[in-house]
């Protein structure tokens, strides 16, 4: 049997010795940002960096196991990254004879064959070459789309087409918040009443409204951890949606990468019994999910969240953004396996997965000419002015070519320190947009729900397409019990260093604090 040979390599153990710090910051990066630098290199941890923000460095870390390369200013998959600083070198493969054509196309993760058990990169499978000695790499491939019989409401292909052969001018731009990580109180209070509703000039806060009157609606994808199940109940009941993000969000990402059915359902479908118990948000209304870290197992991933029910996914950055990529489905080949492919955390999905959707994360370019899927990930913006800029030309690349939906991904890391400027932005932009009768802020299940059968916007008024009747959705109770959970060691605590969990929710406190293991907590 013939093996692929790698060359073992630590990752993230750096050679460098102790670094003295000043609140928190280590003193080599402090300097480098009071001396102009846009962004510093630790020398610990191979996935940390920082961004310059007013000459203070702010700490960012790598998405998955990507490595910060200060030659490139940006994180690279570790076979492309350079970074002496922190001690790291990409490792060299060693390939058999046969599989040299595939050193050209990078190993950053691998696939093992079926029968056989040879590993080569996930970019080598389904791309159109034979490289396991079994030729499983090419078997089960999905197909070029066919967009004859590729139709709506069911199949989509991964193209810029605006679905239902209309044009740009006849649809809506849906601009849609998705907020990632825990849905915490304190930013419940403070972030999400400023961005959802506006203040009136009797200083009172009323909703953001659609041009058909409703209010503005996100999808927020919740982990558990930190969250405050009150606040859940009462965005969900304001119209939002919810969206799995797993319980647990453990370290290190690589984790994900391997995650069979059984460990994805205990950490996404078991989630919907969570906010059920908790937030009385009913199973069968939790259909979207993103993964942690934005690391899949590729087919696994779609197979499982298909089979638990889950509708669609939003896990997958594209580059795919002038103009940009409409969400699709799953049947054909949606992704390029070449070097030059737009998988930019393998493993992609290589296998048709009949009528499942996806909503990619289109990436952003910052005002450093830098991509990002999330905003937070951009180049932080100075004030308010570049904070503009930034949304602005975003958006403007949806709105001005095929009106895909825009996709502004929010955490609340944007607007705390110094980040303020960036919350006037904010609600500065949206209030630009609420001014135009064809600009709808929605969820992604009510986007779903227009690309499976698009009304004209022009008809948009008549149709309920995004109605507002909530009167289903439990609201807030009057005074929603605390519980509290004491010595919890789940990550970022320890056996050593065990910490305290805390939320709020109508129902009665579970016994135990929930986990993956137990979601009720009983």
């Amino acid at each position: 049997m013939m093996k692929i040979l790698l060359i073992a390599a630590s990752l993230y153990v750096a050679l460098a010795g102790p670094v003295e710090k000043r609140f928190g910051v280590p003193l080599t990066a402090e300097l480098e940002c009071l001396n102009g630098a846009n962004f510093s290199t630790d020398a610990n941890d191979c996935q940390i960096f920082y961004i310059c923000d007013h000459l203070w460095p702010k700490i960012r870390r790598c998405a998955a196991d990507t490595i910060w390369s200060p030659r490139d200013q940006r994180c690279m998959g570790k076979f492309s990254a350079s970074n002496e600083i922190c001690g790291y070198r990409a490792p060299q493969p060693l390939l058999p004879p046969g599989l040299e054509e595939l050193s050209n196309i990078g190993l950053d993760q691998q696939w093992e064959c079926r029968e056989t058990g040879e590993l080569i990169p996930y970019k080598g499978v389904c791309d159109g070459i034979v490289h396991c000695l079994d030729e499983s790499d090419e078997q089960g491939c999905a197909a070029f789309c066919d967009a004859n019989s590729c139709r709506l409401p069911d199949c989509k292909c991964a193209d810029t087409q605006i679905p239902g052969g209309l044009v740009a001018n006849d649809i809506p731009q849906m601009v849609l918040i998705g907020w990632d990580e825990a849905l915490r109180v304190e930013d419940y209070n403070h972030l999400y009443q400023q961005i959802f509703k506006r203040v009136t000039p009797n200083r009172r806060r009323e909703p953001r409204r659609n041009p058909n009157g409703c209010p503005i609606t996100g999808t927020f994808f919740v982990s558990h951890q930190f969250t405050d199940y009150a606040a859940v109940q009462s965005m969900y009941a304001e119209g939002n949606e919810i969206a799995a993000h797993s319980i647990s969000k453990q370290l290190p990402a690589a984790y994900w990468e391997k995650a069979d059915a059984n460990e994805l359902q205990a950490e996404y479908a078991n989630q919907r019994i969570q906010f059920s118990q908790l937030a009385s948000v009913p199973p069968s209304r939790i259909v979207g999910m993103r993964a942690a870290y934005l690391q899949t197992s590729g087919d696994t991933t779609v197979d499982f969240a298909q089979n638990a029910g889950f509708a669609w996914d939003s896990s997958y950055p594209t580059p795919r953004m002038s103009p940009p990529l409409w969400p699709y489905t799953f049947d054909y080949k949606t992704f390029d396996q070449t070097a030059d492919g737009d998988c930019p955390v393998p493993p992609c999905p290589t296998a048709p997965h009949r009528g499942f959707w996806e909503f990619p994360l289109v990436d952003w370019i910052d005002t450093n000419d830098t991509l990002c899927a999330n905003v937070d990930s951009c180049y932080f913006p100075e004030d308010k002015d570049e904070a503009l800029q930034l949304l602005r030309s975003n958006f403007a690349r949806h709105y001005e070519t095929n009106r895909a939906p825009f996709p502004l991904n929010l955490r609340a890391r944007w607007f705390l320190d110094d980040g303020q400027h960036n919350m006037e932005a904010l609600q500065e932009f949206m209030d630009d947009l609420a001014g135009r009768d064809d600009i709808y802020f929605v969820t992604y299940s009510q986007a779903l729900e227009w690309m499976r059968d698009p009304v004209r916007l022009a008809d948009l008024g008549r149709s309920t397409l995004f109605s507002c009747d909530y009167a289903d959705r439990a609201p807030l109770c009057a005074h929603p019990n605390l519980c509290g959970y004491l010595n919890i060691t789940h990550a970022p605590n320890d056996d050593e260093h065990p910490g305290d969990r805390f939320f709020q929710t109508c129902a009665r406190c579970p016994d135990s604090y929930p986990w993956v293991d137990n979601p009720t907590g009983e």
